[in-house]
């Protein structure tokens, strides 16, 4: 048996244990390449997992969704990828009530538009005759 053959074993074996866990605690994790998967509850995104080698020992890094794409909020370090699923599904929604990417573009209603143009305005006036 080849290298490869074992590398690749283990990685049929690790997605057939995140496929398990996601089908009991109603997550789904897709494979988006070697050795990095993401971890979807109910269709929103929540963090992904990234297969790492330290000193001969394959270990999963659970990292929550950021707003910098490149970036995630590190939860840890795992020795089994189905642990490292169940700690990014464990771990409660950081934004809860609002979506911080739906703030990050222009694409509102007039009404809203309105709303935030004087709430700015009468900020801006709010300390002009005090004193």
């Amino acid at each position: 048996m080849t290298e490869f053959d074992r590398w690749r074993d283990d990685r049929e074996r690790a997605d057939v244990q995140a496929a398990a866990l996601a089908g009991d605690i109603g997550a789904t994790v897709t494979d988006l390449g070697p050795g990095f998967w993401m971890v979807s509850v109910s269709g929103q995104t929540r963090g992904f997992v990234i297969q790492v080698e330290v000193r001969g020992e394959v270990r999963y890094d659970a990292r929550l969704r950021h707003l910098n794409p490149r970036q995630g909020t590190r939860i840890g370090e795992y020795w089994e990828l189905a642990k490292a699923v169940a700690a990014i599904v464990a771990e409660p929604p950081r934004y809860v009530g609002r979506d911080p990417f739906r703030e990050l573009t222009n694409y509102v209603s007039r009404d809203e538009m309105r709303e935030r143009t004087e709430r700015k305005r009468l900020q801006r006036r709010a300390g002009r005759f005090l004193g």
